[in-house]
């Protein structure tokens, strides 16, 4: 048990621990808790929010959004804790991150500023460059199908939450027709 409230869980790939974001105490961080043990470890101690946990594909590292530099970026801390690296750079913010299968590429929502609202990008650790796919507004929650080729998001067009796709390299682009209600966080399904 603690105190506070929990959010924005993320499964390890193994699935022995469960990563989340934590508000407690007047401080949000990221913390795992172990399914099997009921142990729960605090990985980020900073007083910037930190939050959006999401697993590398070995389980080695968790990428997370952070304000500690007084704009959300994307950084990294490994799965036992430690200093965290702070990753993007580019653009004004960057927020809800996630790896591809490979642990290659980080698909994230960034807005580069001067109004250019906030669409979907790839961003490459080795280089540190980020890829703007989209050109929306308000483009949030992208994830990478299960091959690594596409990403799936939400969107908006008026004032309706949409399901899109684009292909990883950004050529192509789709909206996929949902019959009902607004769309906001997609999730692919698992591989059978």
């Amino acid at each position: 048990r603690f105190d506070g409230s929990a959010s924005a869980p993320a499964w390890s790939p193994d699935g022995k621990s469960l990563a989340l974001t934590v508000s407690a105490k007047g401080n949000t961080d990221i913390y795992v808790l172990g399914v099997s043990s009921g142990e729960m470890r605090r990985l980020t101690k900073h007083p910037a929010i930190d939050t959006e946990p999401a697993w590398s594909p070995d389980g080695r590292y968790l990428v997370f959004t952070s304000d500690r530099n007084g704009r959300p970026h994307i950084y990294r801390v490994s799965r036992n804790g430690g200093k965290a690296e702070r990753l993007t750079r580019e653009g004004k913010e960057n927020a809800g991150a996630s790896y591809d299968p490979i642990g290659n590429r980080i698909v994230l929502v960034t807005n580069r500023g001067q109004g250019a609202g906030y669409q979907i990008g790839v961003f490459y650790p080795e280089s540190g460059r980020t890829d703007v796919l989209t050109d929306g507004t308000l483009d949030e929650s992208p994830t990478f199908s299960p091959n690594g080729a596409m990403i799936l998001y939400a969107t908006r067009m008026g004032s309706e939450g949409v399901l899109a796709a684009v292909s990883a390299d950004g050529r192509v682009r789709q909206v996929l027709k949902v019959t009902d209600g607004d769309v906001r966080e997609p999730a692919w399904a698992a591989s059978r």
